[in-house]
């Protein structure tokens, strides 16, 4: 089975409310269902392009993060990771909930995101980096 590379933008204990400004990133390694590795990672800088470069060099498949901007999701997106957005809690219960395949309990949803993991831009509405039909 492969491992799985989960990247979280945190602050303190908890996930970071805009993933644009976050200054550190967890990664989170996962094989089989199990956490396998941690490492946090501190930011240089706050530009989008150098952070998604960071989160593709990091083999990162999926972003779990709180709100994030528009060009920095269609960033990622253009990578080819998947996005949870709007995300909020603290990083260990976010982190077990995904694990458990419980991370769509609305109590993981940032205020007023009450479909959570979900972003639109127009008419697209998206979710986990794919498009809704």
């Amino acid at each position: 089975m492969d491992v799985m590379r989960i990247a979280i933008p945190v602050y303190d204990d908890r996930i970071a409310a805009v993933a644009d400004f976050a200054d550190t990133l967890m990664l989170v390694a996962v094989k089989g269902g199990k956490e396998i590795s941690r490492d946090l990672l501190l930011f240089s800088t706050k530009v989008i392009p150098v952070k998604v470069g960071v989160l593709s060099e990091q083999a990162a498949d999926i972003l779990i993060c709180g709100a994030l901007s528009r060009p920095f999701a269609a960033m990622v997106i253009y990578s080819g990771i998947k996005i949870m957005p709007f995300i909020s809690g603290m990083v260990e219960d976010v982190i077990e909930a995904f694990l458990s395949n419980t991370l769509a309990d609305p109590r993981f949803f940032m205020p007023g995101h009450t479909k959570g993991m979900h972003w639109c831009s127009g008419r697209r509405c998206r979710r986990h980096g794919r498009t809704q039909g």
